[in-house]
Order: C-alpha cells, then sequence, then structure tokens
C-alpha cells in the first residue's frame, strides 16, 4: 500500500489540524471530511480540493479511503471508530479512546473483530521532550521510580468551551495519566482525587482536580489538572512532568518555559512550537510526527507507539477519578 487515502471526521480544531496533514504527508492524501455542520466540511472541501460528504458513512465509504480521523467530541468516539472497523478502515482516533469504559472495550473489540488497526491519538507521547525523558528512564538513570508529578493547566476559554461536554480529567487528565503510567511502566492500584468549583459552576464542570496515586512498585505519584487559568498569562498551557528515582531525576516542562516569546503593545505571548506549528507552509510538531507515525505504521506492518489497552488505561484511572470525587474516598483501580 504506498498510498493511505484518510477521511476526517469531526473538524473542530484537531480535525481541521488531521485534514491539512494529511493532505500534505507524500504518503497520505485527504480524500473526505464530515462534520455536523455542513459548511466547516464544505470550507475544508474547497480548501483541500477533496469531499465535503453528507454524512458519516458518505465520508468513510468514499472511495479511495483507507484510513479514518476520529476528532469528534470526547464522548462521541463510538459511533465513528465502529462504523469505520465495520466498513474495514483503520482508525486514529483523538484522545480519550471514550469517556467510558464499555465504550472503550466496544470500540477495541470492533476494531479486533474486523481486522483493523487502532490508535489513539495521545500526542503527548509524540513529544520529543517526553520521548527523551523516557530513554532517560528507560536507560537507567532515574533508577527504581519513587514519586511522579504530573501538571496539565490549560486557559479558561478552554474550560468555558469544553467544559460543558467532558471534565478536566478526560480532557486533560488523560495525557499525563498515560505518560506517567508509560513512564512508571506498571498500573496504579489506588486513587485519592480532590476537586474545586468556583469558576465552571455554570457549565457544570470542576475548574480543578487533584489527584493522588498508589502504583503496583509502591511509588506515589500526583496529578494537578485546572483548565481556569486566566487568559493574561503569555501561554495556553502550563505542563510539567517529575520523576524522581533512587539514583536521579527527570523533569519536563512545557507552556511557561518555551524559548518562543512574542510581545506586543499590550501582551506577551508565547506560540507553540511544539505540537502544531507551521514550518515552512505545512503542518510541523508532535501532532505531524503522531499521524506519520500512525500511517507509517500502517503501511510497514508495525506496531504502535501506543496501544489501544494502553488508551484504555488512561480512560479506566480518569473514570476512578471521579469515582473517588463522588465517594470522597480513596478508590481501588478496577481495569
Amino acid at each position: 500500500m504506498a498510498e493511505l487515502g484518510a477521511a476526517v471526521i469531526g473538524l473542530g480544531m484537531m480535525g481541521e489540524r488531521h485534514g491539512r496533514i494529511w493532505a500534505e504527508l507524500p504518503q497520505t492524501r485527504l480524500v473526505a471530511v464530515y462534520d455536523i455542520i455542513p459548511e466547516k466540511a464544505q470550507e475544508m472541501a474547497a480548501e483541500y480540493g477533496c469531499l465535503a460528504a453528507s454524512s458519516l458513512e458518505a465520508a468513510i465509504d468514499a472511495a479511495g479511503v483507507n484510513i479514518v480521523s476520529v476528532c469528534t467530541d470526547d464522548q462521541a468516539h463510538l459511533e465513528p471508530c465502529t462504523v469505520a472497523a465495520e466498513a474495514g478502515k483503520h482508525v486514529l482516533v483523538e484522545k480519550p479512546l471514550a469517556t467510558d469504559v464499555a465504550d472503550c472495550d466496544a470500540i477495541i473489540a470492533a476494531a479486533e473483530s474486523n481486522g483493523v488497526r487502532l490508535m489513539v491519538g495521545h500526542v503527548v507521547r509524540f513529544d520529543p521532550r517526553y520521548q527523551v525523558a523516557k530513554a532517560a528512564i528507560d536507560e537507567g538513570r532515574v533508577g527504581d521510580i519513587v514519586q511522579i508529578y504530573g501538571r496539565r493547566n490549560n486557559v479558561l476559554a478552554s474550560g468555558r468551551r469544553i467544559g460543558p461536554r467532558t471534565s478536566v480529567a478526560y480532557f486533560l487528565g488523560v495525557h499525563d495519566l498515560d505518560i506517567m503510567r508509560w513512564y512508571i511502566g506498571c498500573e496504579a492500584v489506588r486513587v485519592y482525587a480532590e476537586s474545586c468549583r468556583k469558576v465552571l459552576t455554570e457549565e457544570g464542570a470542576d475548574d480543578s482536580i487533584f489527584t493522588l496515586l498508589k502504583y503496583e512498585n509502591d511509588a506515589v505519584g500526583c496529578l494537578e489538572t485546572c483548565w481556569v487559568v486566566p487568559e493574561g498569562q503569555p501561554n495556553t498551557l502550563d505542563a510539567r512532568l517529575e520523576v524522581v528515582g533512587t539514583k536521579g531525576r527527570v523533569a519536563v516542562r512545557a507552556g511557561d518555559s518555551e524559548p518562543l516569546e512574542v510581545s506586543g503593545t499590550e501582551r506577551s505571548w508565547r506560540p507553540d512550537i511544539a505540537y502544531g506549528p507551521i514550518y515552512t507552509g505545512q503542518q510541523g510538531g508532535a501532532l505531524k510526527y503522531q499521524l506519520e507515525h500512525f500511517a507509517r505504521c500502517i503501511i510497514d506492518d508495525k506496531e504502535f507507539l501506543i496501544s489501544a489497552q494502553d488508551a484504555k488505561a488512561a480512560v479506566v484511572l480518569a473514570r476512578a477519578i471521579h469515582q473517588s470525587l463522588e465517594s470522597g474516598a480513596p478508590v481501588k483501580v478496577s481495569q
């Protein structure tokens, strides 16, 4: 298979980026796009010369489609993923795999029963900073991990926009729940979480969640997630990951330590140069690496950097966080 034809389902920010990358990569082409708002599909189709499909099925069944990017809302992944799998298409779905563990199982089962590949877009795994940190851990530079701390905070616009549809644990937290598990190399066995609601009360969403985790290897973890950071800060993302072990320490900082800063007459800001920047007129960064990896693994029949079971494990932990919030007590993690 020399070239893969792609369909993109859901044309928000991530869907638009997926479409652009599929159109730009030499081993792929953008065949069809679909969104519940027809104008979005029509606009994107006009830009890239592809089909603006009138339905989910029409996009997936379009002639030449081999792979499907599912970029719908977090809670709306089940239908497009299963429809694509049943049509014999390989699926790349944006994280989280789902917001319900039963939906995760159904999506995985649909891919397996129809003999198609399934990858979940945990883009932080494709950030070179996090990959170099993982290599240092694998090389033994940290030793036996004692503690791990994750932080992923975002600006209020994200909470206002996304809070009514999902939670900060599923939208932001799954990134670091996955990375922390990836680094430690074992499962969390117990979770305890506390949250605060002061800003997003009308949205019915938590402003912030702090989570403590206990792992099988006796290590402890702490995860900080928040999406009500004031808009005036110079970056939309403030992310950290720190691992302390018996021999050393590894720390990753993203967002507030970005090396590029642009200043205007009223404020300064730090543009994203890691995940989705534009280089020489094309989409670059970790998101491009991720999609290129997916396509290359399909073409070369190689294993993905992240498995579907890895992605499900992050959802299981996010569910445990909410179970702890509901009960007010620590929760044993059940796979």
